[in-house]
C-alpha cells in the first residue's frame, strides 16, 4: 500500500457557488472553498468571490455572491 495522498483540486465557477449559496448558504460556501488543494478559477467572479473569502471578510463575501446574483437573474 502507497502512503501517497492524492492531490485535491477543484474548478470554482460562478454558477456553483451561487447554487451553494441558494442552497445552503455562506458556510456552505466557505467549506467548498476551503478543501481544496488547488483551484482552477474559470471565470472572474470567481476569482473575486475566491480572493475575498482567503481575505476572510464574510460581509464582503456575502455581498459579492448577492451581487452575481443579482446580475444572473437579470
Amino acid at each position: 500500500m502507497s502512503d501517497a495522498m492524492g492531490f485535491h483540486k477543484r474548478w470554482i465557477n460562478i454558477e456553483n457557488i451561487i447554487s451553494i449559496y441558494k442552497r445552503e448558504g455562506l458556510e456552505a460556501v466557505k467549506s467548498y472553498l476551503h478543501t481544496p488543494d488547488a483551484y482552477i478559477v474559470t471565470d472572474d467572479e470567481s476569482d473575486i468571490i475566491l480572493d475575498i473569502y482567503q481575505k476572510g471578510s464574510d460581509k464582503k463575501l456575502i455581498k459579492e455572491i448577492e451581487k452575481c446574483i443579482s446580475t444572473e437573474e437579470k
